[in-house]
């Protein structure tokens, strides 16, 4: 599971229109998590191990995924509310 997004300026000074969003760790305590998420060119770019885009650690609180099922489509779910997820697709 992860997240596509059109990424219109990377900090490589190009655009990524289908840049691909994957948590790669997250750990946390009863009332928060913090989740690391790796942002690459496309799927076919983290599948070959090339060069990360962008590195995100967000902070989520628990309460904002309590109830909706599975953990990770949960903080999916709740990436996909922050600004520089927004538009993103399930993929």
């Amino acid at each position: 599971m992860a997240l596509q997004l059109n990424l219109v300026n990377t900090q490589f000074g190009i655009s990524a229109p289908q840049s691909y969003a994957h948590i790669t760790n997250y750990y946390g305590n009863k009332d928060n998590l913090e989740v690391r998420v790796q942002i690459y060119y496309n799927q076919l770019a983290r599948e070959s191990n090339m060069q990360v885009l962008a590195e995100n650690c967000h902070n989520i609180s628990i309460s904002e995924i309590e109830g909706k099922g599975d953990l990770l489509p949960a903080i999916y779910g709740v990436l996909k509310t922050m600004s520089q997820y927004q538009g993103a697709t399930d993929v």
